[in-house]
C-alpha cells in the first residue's frame, strides 16, 4: 500500500475550512487504485489548527496516475491562488508492506 500524508498547519480556528472540501464525494473515489481517504483535525493546538489528510493506494504508480489526471488537476485549481487560511504544508509518502488485506464493506 502507498500512503500520502499531508499536514497542513491552518489558522487558529479556521481548520474546518479545509475539512469542508473534504466532506463530499470526489472523482479522487473513482480513481483506479485508490484504497480511502482520512481527514484529521487537531484544534486543540494553542496557535493553529492542523489538518492531516491521508489517502490510500493500492501501489505508488496509481497515486502517481491521480497527479496526472485531469481531476486532481481540477480539485487543486484553487481560483486567487492558495486559500489565505493555510499557513504551512507538508507531505510525506510511505510504502507500507501489507500482510493481509483490507476489510472492504459489504
Amino acid at each position: 500500500m502507498y500512503i500520502v500524508t499531508n499536514k497542513t498547519k491552518i489558522k487558529k480556528d479556521e481548520g474546518y475550512q479545509l475539512v469542508n472540501r473534504f466532506n463530499k464525494v470526489g472523482k479522487i473515489e473513482t480513481m483506479e487504485g485508490f484504497l480511502g481517504l482520512e481527514v484529521l483535525v487537531t484544534d486543540k493546538l494553542d496557535d493553529y489548527d492542523e489538518v492531516t489528510i491521508m489517502t490510500r493506494w493500492d501501489t505508488e504508480d496509481s497515486f502517481k496516475k491521480w497527479l496526472e489526471s485531469d481531476a486532481f488537476r481540477e480539485a487543486h485549481t484553487h481560483r486567487g491562488g492558495k486559500p489565505d487560511y493555510i499557513i504551512t504544508n507538508e507531505i510525506s509518502y510511505y510504502d507500507v508492506k501489507i500482510v493481509r488485506k483490507p476489510i472492504v464493506p459489504a
